[in-house]
Formats: C-alpha cells, structure tokens, sequence
C-alpha cells in the first residue's frame, strides 16, 4: 500500500482526514516546490498551485521538482505534470497568476493555506485575506543559511504582530543555501499535516540555522494596534491599480514597472552603479521614486524581477 508506514504513524482515520484535505500552496520555488511534493506524496486530497513565474536555470540549486528541460516554462503548470508522475490520486489546480486582492478568492475553498512566496506585499495580502475568512495559514521564509515558520490561526497573532522592522533582504540579494529552503519547506509541510489531523500546534515563530544547527521556538504577542487583527484589511482592499504597475515599451523586451520602495533602504541591499538618483545594474534602472527599467521576455517576468530584487 502507498501510505503504510505513514499509516503507522497517523493511522488510516488521519490518512483519510488528508485525502479529503485541500491545501493552497502560494509560491512554486525554493519552499513551494518542496512543500508540493511532500505533501502530494503524503497524499493530500487537493493541492491548489498558484505561481506567476517560469522556471530559470539559477532555479534549479533549491527548487526541486524542476530540472534542466524545464527552463523557461511555468513554474505551475510544470509542478502539476511533476505530481502527475508521483501520485495520480492528487487532484492539482494551477493558477499562474499574480496574486492580488482582485484574484486572491482562487485559494478560498483550501483548509490551509502555505505561503511560499517572496515578497511581504503577497505574504500581507495572504493575512488580510486569511484573517478575514478565518483559514489558518503558514508562514515560511528562507535565507542565507537559516529561515522561519508560523503557524497563523484566525485568533492570535498574525503577520503584522511581529514583521513591523523586518528585514527586506531577500535570497536574490544575499544568497540561500539549498539545505535551508528544504528544511523550511519540511517544517511547513509537517505543521500542515499535524493542524490537518487535528493535532495541537502551537502559534510559535519557528527559527531554524540548518548551518550553524540552532533551533528557536519564539513566542510572539498579538500587537493590540495590529490593523489586521482589528480587522482593517489595508492589502485586501486595494485594488490592483494600487499595487505594482506595468508598462511595456512598444517593440522591445523592456517594462517600466513602477512601485512604493524605500530608495534609501535598497541602496544597502543591491548591488549595482548608483548614482544618487537611480541604482543600475544588468537587470534593470531603478529610479528613485520607485520607478525601474526592466529587461523581461514577459509583464509577469518584469514584476517578478522587481519584487525579487527591488521589492514592494
């Protein structure tokens, strides 16, 4: 049988609770990638995939569904072709879109929620949307050698309680080891398991360094002036003029995508020719308004450069 050793664990009553699960998984990389697999192998019932990327050779150091044939090709479409060949009895939903608060519904009928994304204006959108609707969703970032997990219910604490002065790097900037996303990845999956079986978990900031081998279980406080825990939903009412805009120039592969960044803050982290009014590097000119000239072969490209390097 597939799921025996599983099954000695959690028994067929739980593996039964899995199969009749559905779990969104938003971001198809370095954590999303892992997660789908494991979960699919698992033997999760519905997987709900939503990545607006193609999948790029420097991808393939940490995203592990993926390999060399599949370069330049949707990083959702190409994850349910991949589960296909590992558990036939996954029923795998793709959106390869941007997720906004106009599209953000698609992940509505899920039990849970991971978020595998790498911008913060995603990750606030996913807990304005989650608070509202009451899904409980997983936290999960990686970087440089080390990464975080939180498990976040619609009481408690949420994202806004404790990121206020978090950091903005991200692994396009600084760099991630391969051994960092995966461990992230598996704590994510492994809390999805256990709140899906219906089993205690704690709403705990989890701190893993796979280098250096520290592991933190923090305590984190609801904030009373959170917004979104008092129900101000700022991320999920905006619309999609609001957030990041595009702009192709006729006839060739560049986007003017503009967006609200803090110039200063970001001349620590790029590296690139900058001359006090714009940052250049071989990617894109950035403006110090917020405006960047990128080269992209498409719009979803070009915003998905701006948020990995730039931010939002």
């Amino acid at each position: 049988m597939r799921y025996e050793r599983q099954e000695l664990l959690i028994g067929q009553e739980g593996q039964q609770k899995l199969q009749q699960s559905a779990v969104a998984i938003i971001g198809i990389g370095a954590l999303g990638t892992v997660a789908t697999e494991l979960l699919a192998r698992s033997g999760i019932g519905t997987l709900i995939l939503i990545d607006r990327d193609v999948i790029e050779l420097s991808n393939l150091q940490r995203q592990t569904l993926f390999d060399e044939a599949d370069v330049g090709r949707s990083k959702a479409v190409v994850a349910k072709e991949k589960i296909a060949q590992i558990n036939l009895d996954v029923k795998v939903k793709t959106h390869a879109i941007h997720l906004n608060s106009e599209n953000i519904s698609v992940i509505k009928e899920a039990n849970i929620i991971l978020d595998c994304t790498d911008n913060m204006n995603t990750r606030f959108l996913i807990n304005d949307f989650c608070r509202k609707n009451k899904i409980i969703w997983i936290y999960g970032a990686a970087i440089k050698t080390y990464g975080y997990a939180m498990p976040i219910f619609p009481e408690g604490p949420c994202l806004q309680c404790f990121t206020e002065n978090a950091s903005l790097e991200t692994c396009d900037t600084v760099g991630v080891i391969n051994m960092a996303t995966t461990s992230i990845a598996a704590l994510q999956s492994s809390l999805a398991v256990k709140i899906l079986l219906q089993e205690k978990v704690e709403p705990s900031l989890y701190h893993y360094d796979v280098w250096n081998q520290e592991f933190k279980k923090l305590y984190i406080k609801q904030k009373e002036k959170c917004p979104t825990c008092n129900k101000m939903y700022v991320f999920l009412d905006q619309k999609e003029n609001d957030e990041i805009k595009t702009v192709k120039f006729c006839g060739s592969g560049r986007y003017h995508v503009s967006g609200n960044i803090n110039f200063e803050e970001v001349k620590t982290r790029i590296k690139g020719t900058c001359d006090g009014e714009t940052i250049q590097t071989d990617k894109f000119l950035l403006f110090k308004d917020g405006r960047a000239l990128i080269k992209a072969n498409s719009e979803e490209e070009a915003i998905s450069i701006y948020s990995r390097y730039i931010g939002n």
